[in-house]
This record gives C-alpha cells, structure tokens and sequence, in this order.
C-alpha cells in the first residue's frame, strides 16, 4: 500500500502550536523572574537607597532586604563630579553614580584655592574636607552634585577668613583656619550633611616666600636674642640671690659666734663669781671659828692682789720700809695722820 502525506498546510500549523505552547510559558516564567528579582533591594550596612513611587518620594530604604513593587517603585540616582587632588599635586576629575547613598565619613582633597590675606597678600591653600551624609532624602532632593557645593562652599568660607586674617598669621597659626569646620557644618546642615574637618595641609606664599623666610628668620634671630638676655638676667639675679643669701648666712653666723662667746664669757664670768663667793664663804667660815674678821681677810687679799699688780708696771720701784719709817714717810708726803706699809716714787 501506499502512504499518505499530510498536506504542507497541516504541518506549518501543527508546528506553530507546537512552538506557541513552549513560548508562552516560558515568556510567562521569564517575566515572573523578572518581576521577583525587581521587587526585592539589598542594601548593605551604612546604607540608604531612597524610593520613588511614579515620581514622587516614597520612603528611605535601610540596611536588609528590602520589597518594593516593580516598575513603580524605583531607586533615585545621583551623580557626583568633582576635582580631586592626586599624589602628584595634580587635580583629577572624579564620577559617582549611583542610587545607593553611603553613611561613612568621606574624604576630600579638593585643589588649591587661591585666597588675599587682609593685608594683601595672595596665598594658595591646601585644603582637605570630610563630610558625612546624615539625612539621605535631605541630600539626594537639596543638592545636585554634593561634592562641587561643598568646593565653592569651602572656596567661599577660605577666602572670607583668610580676608580677615594677615599673612604672618595664616602662616605661623594655621590652627586659626579651624573655624571653617563650624562653618561650613552651619551651612551643610540645611543639606542633611554633617562636616566633620576642615583642615589646611599646607600654605603656599607664592612670590612672598622669600619675603617670608627672611622675616621668619628675623623674628627667630629677635627670639634668641631675648631668650639669651632673659637667661643672662636670670643668671644675675640667681648669682645676686645666692650672693645675698651667703652674706646673710655669714652674718648669721658672725652673729651666733658673737652671742656663744659673750654666752660663753658670761658663763666663765659668772662661774669665777659663784667660785670666789663660794671661797669666800669657806675662808669666812673657818676664820670665824677662829675668831678673825674676814672683812680684814679681803682687805689683805685685795691689797697683795694690787700690790702684785703694781709690782707688773713698768718704771716703779717698790721699797719695803719698816712700820715706823712708812709711817713717817706717809705723813710727811700725804699730810695724813695714817699709817703705810710702802710707798711708790
């Protein structure tokens, strides 16, 4: 027998069922995996995508896993650019793009910006920022490439303080400058961004560096000189203060030796007196058991005492006569009615 072929009609639309039956399911799970991978947003830690429902703000998505509906629910991008200083001194144009904003402190080397002193001095300053984003909705509806605000900004606040400061200060007391940080924070604030620093790295003085040592040199020249002079006063003073303080010890001193000998010599004085009233009480006592006076004991102790004493002095004679003859030779040279046991030519 022979065999039947089917027609060229029936075939092309059995093989379009065919291929329509596999299609539609797969366009079906193509789409369902499409919409599940778009309805869902991880978001890592320090972290913020800010949503959009057909256009308009929605919510602040945070750290997690976050569902949002597909299509109508939509991530805000922003894009940032910007000049940065590299190594080399060299000014480098920076890009961001993204919907994800970041909460970590961020750093910024922006390039040098050209400032006149108060009294006239051009400067060029080096300055470097670091800003953290607070308010993420804030920051992505209140500017339009943060980081080119944030460059006029300090471009603006630098050339206001350096305007009120002269150039020996900006150079020599650059921690002056710290009060950008408070500024550009009041500013910024109104952004839903913080500034954590604004420091100047480095001055430049352009043609007046020269000027600028040589006047540094001056004043450090000026310092040693007074440093020297307040060292040599001070060694004066302590030198004169030492000085002082010797001569008063010393008198001191002179003056305790003064005192413990005079001490010393009333003591020696006072014990001669206390021995001699003591001899002179025993000799009292024992000549009065012997029935004598003791007041003709002194007289006669008295009398060979200046006798002695008389004996001692130069040029004098001593002749030692009997009673009658000294008495005698007494009255006829005193006219006294006494009687002498020597006389003294």
């Amino acid at each position: 027998g022979r065999r039947r072929t089917a027609p060229p009609g029936a075939m092309d639309s059995t093989t379009s069922a065919v291929v329509g039956a596999l299609v539609v399911p797969l366009v079906i799970v193509g789409t369902a995996l499409i919409i599940f991978f778009y309805s869902f947003i991880m978001v890592r830690e320090r972290e913020y995508v800010v949503i959009e429902r057909l256009g308009r703000y929605k919510n602040v998505l945070g750290p997690g896993i976050n569902f949002i509906i597909p299509f109508v629910d939509r991530p805000k991008t922003y894009k940032w650019r910007w000049y940065e200083t590299d190594n080399l001194g060299n000014p480098v144009l920076k890009t961001k793009t993204s919907y994800r904003v970041t909460n970590q402190n961020e750093v910024i080397d922006f390039p040098k910006q050209m400032v006149i002193s108060r009294d006239n001095a051009q400067l060029q300053l080096d300055a470097v920022l670091s800003f953290k984003v607070m308010v993420p909705n804030t920051m992505i509806y209140s500017t339009v490439n943060l980081p080119q605000m944030l460059s006029k900004l300090l471009q603006a606040q630098l050339r206001n303080v350096a305007g009120s400061l002269d150039v020996d200060q900006i150079i020599e007391e650059a921690s002056t400058l710290n009060v950008l940080t408070s500024m550009m924070d009041n500013e910024t604030v109104r952004w839903g961004v913080k500034v954590l620093f604004v420091k100047v790295q480095r001055v430049d003085a352009l043609s007046l560096s020269n000027v600028l040592a040589q006047k540094k040199n001056a004043d450090l020249k000026n310092k040693e000189i007074v440093i020297q002079a307040r060292a040599t006063k001070q060694t004066t003073v302590i030198e004169a203060e030492g000085k002082r303080d010797s001569m008063t010890k010393e008198a001191e001193g002179a003056m305790q030796e003064m005192v413990s000998r005079a001490q010393g010599q009333a003591m020696a004085i006072l014990n001669a007196a206390n021995a001699e009233v003591r001899s002179i009480k025993e000799v009292a006592r024992a000549l009065a058991q012997d029935g004598e006076s003791p007041a003709h004991y002194l007289v006669a102790l008295r009398y060979l005492e200046v006798l002695r004493k008389i004996m001692d002095m130069k040029s004098t004679t001593l002749e030692v006569l009997p009673p009658a003859v000294a008495q005698l030779r007494v009255s006829e040279l005193l006219g006294l009615n006494t009687a002498a046991v020597g006389s003294v030519k």
